[in-house]
C-alpha cells in the first residue's frame, strides 16, 4: 500500500471524539502524500502570483509552480519509510520551508498518527519503522492585559472586534467563536450551548455569558437584522459572526482570514507582538480568570478544557493565591 493510499484511509477515520480529522492533519499529510502547487507564472511577463484554483481556472495559461518540499513520500510505499527519511523531511520544514519547531511538530505528530493507524489498522508490516520525537518548542502563551486589549480593539475592524471581546470573556475557540450558530444561544442570550461534533473533547458544554458578552451578542444580533432586512433573498441569519461583504453576505470569517491583513494592522498599531494569535484570547480569559481566585477545576469547567494537564501552563498564575491560602493558618499553634 502507498503512502498516499495508507493516509487516504486514515484520514478517513473520525478521531476519538467522532469528529472528522481537522484541517491541520488533512494539509500536513496531504502535503507529504503529494506536490502541492504553491505559485502561478504569466508566460508573457514572467511574474508569479500565489496559486488559488479560481486563478488556476481563471488563467489556464499560466504554468503552475510547486511547493518543492511537498510530495517527499509520494510514490512511497508506506512500509519503506524509515528515520532518515524522517530526519530529512524535519531538516526540510526547519530550513527550506522556513518552520518553527511548533510548526515542524504539527508534521512530526500526524505522520507518527498515520504510521502507528497503518502499523496497527492496516497491518502495514515496516521495513524499518521509524521512532518520530517531536522537537523542542518554546513555551509561548500571550496574554492581554485588560489595557492592552482595549487598544487592540479599538483598532480592529468591528467584526473581528466582536469575536475578540466575546472570546475574552467565554474563552472559548477559534472556531466555536468564529462559526457561533443563533440556534445555540437561548432566547435570552445568556447561555451559550456547544454541541459535541462542535468542540475538540467531543462533549457537549455549555458558556454562561456574562453582561459584557451579553452586550456583544445583542449588537451582533442588530447588525444581522439589519443585514437580513437589506438582502432578504441572499442573507441567512445562521451565524452570529457574519460578513457583511457582497461576496461574503451571511458567512463566517475563513479561519485562515482571521489572523492576517487588518489583526496584523492592529497589532503593530497597538504595540503588540506579532505572534499574538486568536487563540491568545483562550490563555487571556484563563489568565483573568485565574488572578480573580478562580479555582483551576472551576476554570476546566467553564472553559472546556478536558485535561489537568492542559492547566500546567497557567500554573505559576495561582502561586500567590496557594501562598495566601497557605497563609491563613499562620500562627494557629501560638494561640
Amino acid at each position: 500500500m502507498t503512502f498516499e493510499e495508507a493516509v487516504k484511509e486514515y484520514l478517513s477515520e473520525p478521531c476519538k471524539s467522532g469528529n472528522p480529522k481537522n484541517e491541520v492533519a488533512v494539509g500536513c499529510l496531504r502535503w507529504m502524500a503529494r506536490k502541492v502547487p504553491s505559485g502561478l507564472r504569466n508566460p508573457e511577463t514572467g511574474k508569479v502570483q500565489r496559486y488559488t484554483k479560481k486563478s488556476a481556472l481563471k488563467h489556464p495559461e499560466f504554468k503552475v509552480l510547486f511547493d518543492s518540499t511537498s510530495g517527499r513520500f509520494a510514490g512511497r510505499q508506506m512500509a519503506s519509510i524509515r528515520k532518515i527519511d524522517v530526519t530529512n523531511m524535519r531538516k526540510s520544514l526547519l530550513n527550506d520551508k522556513g518552520l518553527s519547531a511548533d510548526g515542524v511538530n504539527n508534521y512530526l505528530k500526524y505522520l507518527r498518527a498515520a504510521i502507528h493507524y497503518a502499523e496497527e489498522e492496516l497491518e502495514i508490516e515496516f521495513d524499518l519503522k521509524p521512532k518520530i520525537k517531536a522537537l523542542k518548542g518554546k513555551i509561548r502563551q500571550r496574554y492581554f492585559s485588560p489595557a492592552e486589549a482595549r487598544a487592540f480593539m479599538k483598532y480592529l475592524d468591528p467584526l473581528r472586534a466582536d469575536m475578540v471581546e466575546i472570546a475574552l470573556h467565554i474563552g472559548q475557540r477559534n472556531a466555536n467563536i468564529r462559526l457561533m450558530r443563533w440556534d445555540w444561544l437561548d432566547k435570552r442570550h445568556e447561555v451559550l450551548s456547544i454541541p459535541a461534533s462542535e468542540t475538540k473533547t467531543g462533549e457537549p458544554l455549555e458558556c454562561y455569558l456574562n453582561a459584557d458578552a451579553r452586550k456583544v451578542i445583542s449588537r451582533r444580533w442588530e447588525l444581522c437584522c439589519e443585514m437580513a432586512a437589506k438582502h432578504p433573498l441572499q442573507c441567512k441569519l445562521d451565524y452570529v459572526f457574519t460578513q457583511s461583504t457582497p461576496q461574503h453576505l451571511g458567512k463566517p470569517m475563513a479561519k485562515g482570514s482571521m489572523c492576517r491583513g487588518r489583526w496584523k494592522t492592529a497589532l503593530a498599531k497597538a504595540g503588540l507582538p506579532s505572534d499574538v494569535v486568536f487563540h491568545s484570547c483562550r490563555h487571556t480569559f484563563a489568565s483573568w480568570l485565574l488572578s480573580e481566585g478562580t479555582l483551576p477545576k472551576e476554570l476546566m469547567d467553564v472553559g472546556g478544557w478536558k485535561s489537568v494537564a492542559s492547566m500546567d501552563g497557567y500554573m505559576h498564575l495561582v502561586r500567590g493565591r496557594k501562598q495566601e491560602v497557605s497563609a491563613r493558618i499562620e500562627g494557629r499553634l501560638l494561640r
